[in-house]
């Protein structure tokens, strides 16, 4: 068996990166047209940051009513781009937030989010290329 590096890497990056996003509906929401698209996508990499910021330190002061608010709002934000991964994530966030209750479980799922999030954004950053 051949010991490639780069086959290796490449193996091993494809499977982590299998599938975070599914930008079909985004597309078909836009009628394929590309600079829509493009738009849109770029807002989702310029907004998501803020919005990871919002509840991660929501989250770190213990803020319930942000918890909730922000991981509601967040579900918007990813469901227009096709992470469905997170939308259990946040929707139990905020469930919990409602309940003012299991800060642990909701640390555990923010960290959960985020890591999806940053595959998200590198994925969609790929493929921005296609809509140039």
């Amino acid at each position: 068996m051949k010991n490639n590096d780069s086959e290796n890497d490449t193996i091993h990056e494809n499977s982590f990166e299998a599938n975070v996003c599914d930008l079909k509906e985004l597309i078909k929401m836009m009628n394929g047209k590309k600079h829509l698209i493009k738009e849109i996508i770029e807002t989702f990499l310029e907004e998501i940051p803020k919005e990871l910021f919002l509840i991660n330190n929501a989250v770190e002061k213990i803020d319930y009513a942000g918890i909730k608010k922000f991981s509601h709002s967040l579900r918007s934000t990813v469901s227009i781009m096709g992470i469905a991964l997170v939308e259990p994530i946040l929707k139990e966030m905020e469930d919990l937030a409602k309940l003012t209750k299991n800060i642990d479980k909701i640390k555990l799922l923010n960290c959960e989010l985020n890591v999806i999030c940053m595959q998200a954004v590198v994925e969609i950053k790929k493929e921005s290329n296609n809509y140039s």
